[in-house]
């Protein structure tokens, strides 16, 4: 006879907000990745819950959610700034752009340098159409 899932408690619309509230919370701290304890703190829950809400709803472990983000702000950085590898990698919390390297080319598959050489011209400019550019009044 199977044996049911351990649930935890986790309800759908509960999970969303969690996550959404976790997601917000590693947003505004790539500098300085959350660990699991600090989050449950954090945010009131604990470290089962998230970690049994990542799983289940996204499919990965918090470190790995962190991981990924931090990767995907590297290309975006790299993309759409003229920021220099080490300003990157100190903006995202590695010690230094070696260790930064090393993890971006692990995650992506080439270097940041070769990334940003390969992005393609409209994600540089991606940001110039979200702005409202005013001419001198004549």
């Amino acid at each position: 006879m199977p044996t049911a899932p351990i649930s935890y408690g986790l309800d759908e619309p509960g999970d969303q907000i969690l996550i959404r509230a976790v997601k917000q919370y590693i947003s505004t701290r790539l500098a300085e990745p959350a660990r699991l304890d600090e989050l449950a703190r954090a945010l009131g829950v604990s470290k089962k819950r998230i970690s049994a809400a990542f799983r289940q709803r996204l499919g990965v472990s918090v470190a790995e959610f962190v991981r990924a983000e931090r990767m995907r702000t590297a290309q975006r950085l790299l993309a759409q700034s003229s920021l220099g590898i080490q300003a990157i990698a100190e903006a995202l919390g590695f010690s230094n752009a070696a260790n930064f390297s090393t993890a971006f080319r692990e995650h992506v598959g080439m270097s940041p340098t070769a990334f940003r050489r390969s992005a393609p011209l409209e994600s540089m400019t991606a940001l110039q159409g979200s702005l409202s550019w005013n001419s001198p009044a004549g």
